[in-house]
């Protein structure tokens, strides 16, 4: 993983881009459950349970309970307006 992400910071600085390890985060799965820390421009990349993309969220262990309850609860304050 931190092979990866070094990579990924040299290719994406030739053409002006960096890595911010401020706003990255790493979730790894319970199948790959690899918990040594990975480095971004010299900071330690926070490692999460679960994870919010485009409103939708992903667990580590696949679950999708949190999404549900997110979903209906956002579902239930358009209702109640």
């Amino acid at each position: 993983m931190q092979q990866t992400t070094t990579a990924l910071r040299i290719e994406a600085g030739k053409v002006g881009l960096c890595t911010n390890p401020e706003n990255c985060k790493i979730l790894t799965t319970t199948v790959w459950n690899d918990r040594t820390d990975i480095q971004a421009t010299g900071s330690d990349i926070e490692k999460v349970d679960d994870f919010c993309y485009l409103g939708s969220y992903t667990s580590h262990n696949g679950s999708c309970e949190r999404d549900v309850r997110v979903r209906i609860g956002k579902a239930t304050a358009v209702f109640g307006k």
